[in-house]
């Protein structure tokens, strides 16, 4: 145990241009949750092809490791799913947590 709170993030890769740009954010998450005392579990990325599964599996995680941290780069990245604030409304409900935008992008 890291003593860190846990954590998962989300990308939506459809935002960014290159598969270059995909890693520097998971990359830059991955420094965001160290600097801010977070143990970043996963990082979920939905691309085409996926349609909405990794938002699926990250709910499926948030609720059955009961971790309340969600980091996105930008509230953005949540378009696809519906209207960013309303998806991170739900999320921390759902979670009785908090979605944190890292601005990584």
């Amino acid at each position: 145990m890291t003593g860190k709170a846990p954590a998962v993030a989300y990308v939506n890769a459809n935002l960014l241009i290159t598969e270059s740009e995909v890693t520097r954010v998971r990359e830059s998450m991955a420094r965001f949750a160290d600097e801010w005392g977070y143990d970043l579990d996963r990082v979920h990325v939905e691309d085409r092809k996926s349609g909405r599964s990794a938002f699926n599996a990250m709910v499926t995680q948030l609720t059955a490791e009961d971790i309340t941290t969600v980091l996105v780069p930008s509230l953005h990245h949540f378009a696809g799913i519906g209207h960013p604030v309303e998806v991170k409304d739900h999320l921390q409900l759902l979670t009785a947590g908090r979605v944190i935008p890292t601005g990584t992008t």
